[in-house]
Parts: structure tokens; C-alpha cells; sequence
């Protein structure tokens, strides 16, 4: 191998290098400025706030004293629907911060998924009640008898 060719490939290995220390170094920040994030969000009649922190993990909430006036259902729904907003609110943050990172790629995607995923309600599952078939008044034997 030539010394020209030895140079040129040392020269790629250092460019290499030098992609590789930069993508790490922008992961770094990235990583430092997701732990800072907080989403702030107030009910519209400000009766609630929620501090929301990455991964949708509420750090703070906040009641005034006409929340206190509220039932315990409306309390409860008005509570459930800020808490849904700050989710929403911390996860635009997140994305925007990732995407100098991973925009345009698969891995954004899997982000995009993951957090609409998050944001969906849960379906609950409401336990059905048998409905039992009608028995005709004439039979003395119950509905799926081995006898009928």
C-alpha cells in the first residue's frame, strides 16, 4: 500500500471518528435537555395545574379552593383531562427535542408511536352479563339440558 492510500484512508477513519464523537456529543445534550423538560398546564377555569416531567410522570399538582367546591366527579374528570393535557404538552417538548437527533428516521417513528400509544385511553373492559336464553314456560327441564 502507497503512503498516498494510507494517508487517504486515515483520513477517512479520522472523519469517521470525528461523525462518531459529534453524534455522541448531540446525544449527550439531548439526553440532558430531556431530564430538564416540564410541561405546565392549568385546567381553562385554572382551578388545576399539573407539572408534568418526561415519560409522563406527574410531578406536581396544584388545587385552589374552587376546585375544592367541585364534586368529587367533576374534580376527578377535571383532574383526568389537565393530567391528558400535560401528557400531550411534555410529549410535543419531547419530540421536538429529539427530532435534531432522529428526525426523519424509523427511530422517530417508534418515538411518534409510542407516545400517541401513551395518550390513547385505556379501554376498560366492563365484565358482560349473561344473558340467559328465555325458557318457555312448559319446560321443567333448564335451557341446555342434556335432555332437550
Amino acid at each position: 500500500m502507497s503512503s498516498a492510500e494510507l494517508g487517504a484512508g486515515q483520513q477517512r477513519l479520522d472523519d469517521y471518528l470525528r461523525r462518531v464523537s459529534d453524534i455522541q456529543q448531540r446525544a449527550e445534550e439531548t439526553q440532558a435537555q430531556l431530564k430538564a423538560l416540564r410541561a405546565n398546564v392549568s385546567s381553562p377555569d385554572r382551578s388545576v395545574t399539573v407539572t408534568m416531567a418526561p415519560g409522563g410522570r406527574l410531578e406536581k399538582l396544584s388545587l385552589t379552593p374552587s376546585a375544592m367546591r367541585m364534586s368529587p366527579d367533576q374534580l376527578a374528570a377535571l383532574i383526568t383531562e389537565t393530567v391528558s393535557r400535560g401528557h400531550a404538552a411534555v410529549a410535543g417538548q419531547m419530540e421536538a427535542t429529539m427530532q435534531p437527533l432522529i428526525g426523519g428516521t424509523s427511530a422517530m417513528d417508534f418515538l411518534r408511536d409510542q407516545v400517541t400509544a401513551a395518550q390513547q385511553p385505556e379501554e376498560t373492559e366492563e365484565p358482560q352479563q349473561r344473558q340467559r336464553p328465555p325458557q318457555h314456560p312448559d319446560d321443567d327441564e333448564p335451557t341446555g339440558s342434556i335432555y332437550r
